[in-house]
């Protein structure tokens, strides 16, 4: 009996070990990168170079809160950066274009970018089509539809009430720093108070367990695709204040930022486990390395590969800590009866099956 407590003891350990890890450990490498870039530039701690930061990442931490919950339902969401700049082609017609107000313009934004959720939700929902597949081909069609409509010309020229949206400040943080605020407050209440966080990491651990206990493994996804594509929509409205420009290379590549700061925020790429505090801490994570290197004066195309680098590492990770999960600890010289069973195979990622 004392053998088998010892042997418990150990794999406890073992499990809160890893689990200390997986929380901890990037907020963690945050810290050390935030000292690194400090000693090697008197600017990165000063206020206005902390505003940059955050005002940098609050587009992609925006996307980021439905696209982690997505995540670890088990789907996942590519086109975000398309659907940015449909939206910012649309309200550049409406406003520019057709000299409409520019609050009907914001609706009509958002509206596309919703309907675009909307829609890939129903596809991938209902009609069981892979996540992959349909967001990628709206990376390319949502993409296609604005500059379909735009006709590739830039607009400009919208007043200084919406040029306030991305430009202003309350209480000295802008404006966009307030709407990612809001975002994570909102993304908390799902995730941590209400029952649909429970609900989320049921179906991206077993969808069919969790349909089994009566959650509605479709109108869930729907939501939250939904979701996805209005923030992507609010994300290209505030680039679009902020260039006061309505151009089709909006979101250009911000799918590969939004789903880096997601993964090594933590959340499994497969589903069924993760953490808003995770993802927050992520998105800083890729602000303050972005930032960094520039204030280094290193090459700007190298944050594109550094970031490409922490999306492996953090997939990396991700196996590590499953396979870790799965190793039982045991003493070689302390086995007691039969060999442990076999583990089961991991199973293929829920972002390619459909869900039912």
């Amino acid at each position: 009996m004392n053998l088998l407590n010892a042997i418990s003891l150990r794999m406890s350990r073992h499990r809160r070990t890893v689990g200390w890890a997986q929380r901890n450990g990037l907020f963690f490498a945050l810290v050390f990168l935030i000292l690194f870039f400090s000693v090697f530039s008197e600017y990165f701690l000063t206020w206005p170079n902390i505003q940059v930061i955050l005002l940098t990442v609050s587009v992609i931490g925006l996307m980021a809160v439905p696209g982690a919950m997505l995540i670890l339902a088990g789907y996942v969401d590519l086109s975000v950066g398309s659907v940015a700049a449909l939206a910012s082609i649309v309200f550049g017609q409406v406003v520019a274009a057709a000299h409409l107000p520019w609050e009907l313009g914001f609706a009509l934004g958002l509206a596309a970018g919703l309907a675009w959720g909307l829609f890939s939700g129903i596809i991938i929902s209902y009609l069981g089509l892979s996540a992959i597949v349909v967001t990628l081909g709206g990376l390319a069609g949502a993409r296609g539809i604005a500059e379909l409509i735009g006709r590739g010309i830039t607009l400009s020229g919208f007043g200084s009430a919406f040029d306030a949206i991305g430009g202003s400040s309350f209480l000295d943080l802008p404006v966009p720093v307030w709407i990612l605020a809001a975002a994570f407050l909102i993304g908390g209440l799902v995730w941590y108070v209400m029952p649909y966080g429970r609900h989320l990491t049921a179906i991206g651990a077993d969808a069919n367990a969790a349909r089994s206990l009566g959650i509605n493994t479709r109108r869930i996804p729907l939501i939250l695709y939904t979701a996805s594509g209005g923030a992507a929509a609010v994300g290209g409205l505030i680039m679009t204040s902020q260039l006061d420009a309505s151009t089709l290379t909006i979101g250009a590549g911000m799918e590969l930022s939004v789903l880096t700061a997601i993964l090594v925020g933590g959340v499994s790429f497969v589903g069924g486990r993760g953490s808003l505090f995770g993802v927050a801490v992520g998105v800083l994570f890729i602000g303050v390395l972005q930032n960094g290197l520039i204030l280094m004066r290193i090459n700007p195309f190298i944050s594109d590969t550094a970031i490409g680098a922490a999306l492996v590492f953090a997939a990396a990770l991700d196996v590590l800590y499953r396979r870790l999960d799965r190793i039982p600890v045991t003493d070689p010289d302390t086995r007691v009866g039969a060999e442990a069973p076999a583990q089961p195979e991991p199973q293929l990622s829920s972002m390619s099956q459909p869900r039912g």
